[in-house]
């Protein structure tokens, strides 16, 4: 498994680059630390000016960081100009990279005001998984996995990429699905769900709960107020270009305010 951490060199930054150190360390996984800087100049003649100050610091921060490491990981860095959204997915492209793992900004979560081209744009138009960490988030402090689900044309694939993502944690799950109104139909689909998974996967512990909310980010937000110690799982699912211009995706939406570290599956 190869996994890309996008660096700011901020704390929020190595928070969550030590997240990712832990996440490694039981996936036989390298690291490649993402430095992507868009350099802003007043004339041509200083362009190369600039650039190589700004790359000679990032290199050196970077090694500092990579020669700090006491863990048996292998870690290298790439520097790179250009946009934070655009360097991690050209990056993501080029390097068969299976997860990101990047941190969030402020105290309680992302802040629209800072999240706008970074953390929000790479969950939305990432091809990979992409784990969203909280300042403050600790990887030691989860206990848990929370599933969420729609019970609207699950995708199996995606369930089966969430257990080869987080299985090695060896930690309970939990399927939540929030419910805006009383569904016979999706009623069956979560009783069949439970069926799949429990034969599916017979070494995991699954634990189911429903919850009953006007609207998905209320319901979802209750559930983890008393629930500090797990990761939230939102599962991505393709959808046609109207639907993507007109409907607000789940995963971005709760991604500006969530505490927890929260995984999106792709």
């Amino acid at each position: 498994m190869k996994i890309l951490v996008p660096t700011d060199l901020s704390e929020n930054a190595k928070n969550a680059l030590d997240f990712a150190k832990k996440y490694a360390l039981l996936h036989d996984a390298s690291i490649t630390l993402l430095y992507a800087y868009y350099a802003v100049y007043d004339f041509a003649a200083q362009a190369e000016e600039i650039v190589a100050a700004i790359e000679e610091d990032a290199n050196k921060a970077l090694r500092e960081e990579i020669n700090a490491n006491a863990d048996p990981l292998y870690i290298d860095y790439k520097i790179v100009q250009g946009t934070i959204s655009t360097s991690i997915n050209a990056t993501v492209l080029s390097g068969d990279y299976d997860l990101i793992i990047m941190g969030t900004q402020g105290a309680s979560g992302i802040k629209k005001a800072l999240i706008g081209s970074n953390t929000a744009t790479v969950i939305k138009e990432s091809q990979v998984p992409v784990i969203a960490v909280p300042a403050g988030a600790r990887f030691e402090s989860v206990k848990s996995i929370t599933v969420s689900v729609e019970l609207s044309n699950e995708d199996e694939k995606l369930l089966k990429k969430v257990t080869d993502l987080t299985e090695n944690w060896d930690l309970p799950y939990t399927i939540l699905h929030v419910s805006q109104n009383e569904d016979f139909n999706k009623e069956l689909s979560f009783k069949g769900l439970q069926v799949h998974l429990r034969d599916t996967y017979p070494d995991d512990e699954f634990d189911f709960v429903k919850i009953a909310s006007p609207d998905y980010d209320t319901g979802a937000q209750n559930y983890l107020k008393d629930q500090n110690d797990t990761l939230m799982v939102m599962l991505s699912k393709n959808k046609t270009f109207f639907e993507f211009l007109f409907n607000k995706s789940q995963s971005v939406a709760f991604a500006y305010h969530t505490h927890v570290p929260l995984l999106v599956v792709k």
